[in-house]
């Protein structure tokens, strides 16, 4: 129906403008209404990386949480949890490199997203060992000794 209009930081004082201005509303620069599309295009992809990679790394909290509680004896089903979580980490992951690591742009919420990319890594490297080597031959030592 009505577009909605993208924001970008100004090219002279970077405040947050939106790509329908013609001059910047706080240093009054004439802004260029093709640049300012491409700008806000690619600040667009900043935003929706950070928000990507925001929601990767929680995922990837929630796979070491249910690799956690499935240590516990009592909790057998947990186990199915830490796969489903692990499986959708990796997928969100993989997607997230295809889609945001070659954009070049120096937004800090880029970097944000990077770090937390980063984190989401480490984790599923850290629950490789530890939930398909470890918790399976810790189970199978458990089952010997009861």
């Amino acid at each position: 129906m009505f577009a909605t209009p993208r924001t970008f930081p100004c090219p002279n004082c970077k405040e947050i403008i939106n790509d329908s201005m013609t001059t910047c509303r706080f240093c009054s620069v004439a802004i260029d209404p093709g640049i300012a599309a491409q700008v806000a295009e690619q600040q667009a992809k900043a935003n929706q990386a950070y928000s990507d990679a925001s929601f990767l790394r929680t995922a990837a909290v929630a796979m070491f949480v249910f690799l956690g509680l499935s240590f516990i004896p009592l909790v057998p089903i947990v186990y199915w949890g830490f796969l489903a979580t692990f499986l959708v980490t990796v997928v969100l992951l993989v997607r997230w490199q295809i889609r945001f690591a070659s954009l070049n742009t120096s937004d800090p919420d880029y970097q944000k997203a990077k770090r937390s990319r980063n984190v989401a890594l480490l984790l599923i490297i850290l629950a490789i060992p530890l939930g398909f080597i470890i918790r399976p031959l810790l189970e199978l030592l458990l089952a010997r000794i009861f």
